[in-house]
């Protein structure tokens, strides 16, 4: 299958002046149009959304959304970790740093009111509660945020799996589901053939699939049965994971909100453990009984 490079090179000539302006534009910065819809991208370059959808067809594309994927593809095979660093360091002022990360998170977060609705947070909290076992799959960087939702829903005493395996690994987890389990897949940045396989097993079960993402994941997006997706910023800087982790922490806090008295109470249980075996007051395990030192230890 041709590139979209490709496809432009060989045909360029064919286009008229506005349209090689047009795909000229998008083809050097390509990852300010992965993300957007296309009365956003049609207003970032200044033209009616039907020049776009002429300008798709004129490639061989049925549409806008064909082109964009074409996009997402160029900028799977061609933006690395290594360039996202170079260019985030290039723009990071050595005297400002912690301000600049901070303001940046804060635009993020802001951003994400945009996409993330309330409603959709009260029903992803609502399919957790109802599921038998809650499955939530995450690999690479996305771990750090299966582990906080792990913790923080197992405290509930809610059934909790955490699917951090890759390749054939993933299967002796997933074999598992049913359909009476819900699927979390966390998935930014790069798309994962992993977490595909995932959705197509719970598919296959009729497990419901709860997915956090950007929307760059479209072909995971198609098989979710809910969607919460965020930017975390330009998708060729670096990042961290300040938004998916406000939206999990939403969830956790509406998971909470809607747990009965008693079910609440399993965190005065794990108090309660902790005490009766001289853990309490101890956040690194240490026991009670063991005079700690002058330093601390």
């Amino acid at each position: 299958m041709l590139t979209i490079r490709k496809r432009v090179q060989e045909r360029f000539a064919e286009l008229s002046p506005v349209q090689k302006r047009l795909v000229q534009k998008m083809l050097s910065g390509y990852e300010d149009f992965v993300f957007l819809a296309i009365n956003e991208a049609a207003a970032s370059l200044n033209v009616h959304k039907s020049t776009l959808v002429r300008l798709a067809q004129s490639r061989g594309y049925e549409g806008y959304g064909e082109l964009r994927e074409q996009l997402q593809l160029l900028f799977r095979q061609e933006v690395t970790p290594a360039n996202k660093l170079v260019r985030t360091l290039a723009d990071i002022d050595e005297e400002t740093l912690y301000e600049q990360v901070i303001e940046t998170e804060i635009q993020y977060l802001k951003e994400s009111l945009k996409t993330i609705r309330t409603k959709d947070i009260h029903r992803a909290a609502k399919m957790l509660l109802g599921a038998e076992r809650i499955f939530i799959c995450g690999t690479g960087p996305q771990r750090a945020l299966v582990s906080l939702l792990e913790f923080r829903l197992r405290r509930f005493q809610l059934d909790v799996v955490a699917v951090t395996q890759e390749g054939r690994g993933i299967f002796e987890i997933l074999q598992l589901l049913d359909g009476d389990d819900v699927l979390v897949i966390i998935n930014f940045g790069t798309f994962q053939r992993d977490h595909l396989n995932a959705a197509s097993i719970a598919q296959e079960v009729g497990c419901p699939i709860i997915l956090i993402t950007e929307t760059l994941a479209k072909e995971l997006a198609e098989r979710a049965t809910l969607t919460l997706a965020a930017r975390r910023g330009p998708p060729t800087i670096y990042h961290s994971n300040i938004v998916p982790m406000a939206v999990a922490s939403a969830i956790v806090l509406d998971v909470a909100r809607m747990l009965s008295p008693a079910q609440l109470a399993s965190l005065e249980r794990i108090h309660e453990l902790r005490r009766r075996f001289g853990y309490a007051g101890e956040p690194n395990g240490q026991r009670d009984t063991e005079p700690a030192d002058m330093n601390g230890h």
